[in-house]
């Protein structure tokens, strides 16, 4: 039986049989914000309670994260130190935790409690679904499989009026994969693609990347990483975090 996804209503997380998942994390965001001079606490425990709140409620028996459990890149700070080791081992002492290391992630299996699984950013498969960060191009056994998720991205849209009021909404990406910019990379393809989703990112603080607007001097968002870039951007299915389908992203321009 093919397992649906099913977006976790009102939040950035995709339940998927019985694993609930979530991407980019970015814990000790805050002290980005300090060494600009702005002071912000500790979010980490609130997060983690969050998360809990989601197993509880989804009934969820694995938790798989996307990628980028730390901030900073390169190196790691006092903050990430502290936090990320009791907040992954809670998550553990609750449910299976598994860890796909994203760009930010380096030096994070230094600290990694026992209880929870780290894998590399290429990413693991596990029965129908393929779980990745997304900066990174996986093996080709991902191209057999019913659903891909990533993270990294951080989409959103941005909604304006005819006043210049702007706001933005982090929002959901069901994607199908473009054949021939596959094949440049993985020369063999099943008749069959697996859909791409990109999931939102999780921590509100550490920003989102309109996906409807122009970035710098080209007039649509390319994509940050080789698996987006390989699907039909223009195409994709653009949902809120209510579920709400808002269109094709062409139409949102």
């Amino acid at each position: 039986m093919t397992m649906e996804p099913k977006f976790v209503t009102s939040h950035p997380a995709v339940l998927v049989g019985d694993t609930l998942v979530i991407a980019d994390l970015h814990l000790g965001v805050e002290f980005e914000f300090y060494k600009s001079g702005i002071k912000i606490p500790s979010h980490t425990e609130g997060m983690r309670r969050e998360i809990e709140a989601l197993i509880g409620r989804t009934k969820a028996k694995r938790l798989v994260i996307l990628g980028d459990v730390k901030h900073k890149v390169p190196g790691v700070t006092r903050q990430e130190l502290r936090e990320i080791p009791d907040f992954l081992y809670a998550l553990g002492n609750k449910i299976s935790v598994e860890v796909v290391q994203g760009n930010h992630d380096a030096g994070l299996k230094e600290f990694v409690p026992a209880n929870v699984r780290l894998h590399p950013g290429i990413g693991f498969s596990a029965k129908e679904c393929y779980f990745t960060h997304g900066h990174a191009w996986p093996p080709a056994d991902f191209l057999g499989k019913k659903y891909v998720f990533i993270g990294h991205e951080h989409p959103q849209i941005e909604f304006r009026d005819p006043l210049g009021y702007r706001y933005t909404e982090p929002v959901w990406m069901r994607m199908e994969f473009d054949r021939e910019k596959l094949k440049k990379k993985y020369r063999k393809l099943p008749a069959d693609l697996p859909e791409l989703i990109v999931v939102p990112v999780f921590n509100k603080l550490s920003g989102g990347i309109s996906i409807n607007m122009p970035v710098g001097k080209i007039d649509r968002y390319q994509g940050l990483g080789p698996l987006f870039r390989s699907a039909k951007m223009q195409a994709s299915k653009i949902y809120l975090l209510d579920g709400t389908l808002l269109g094709e992203l062409k139409d949102l321009f």
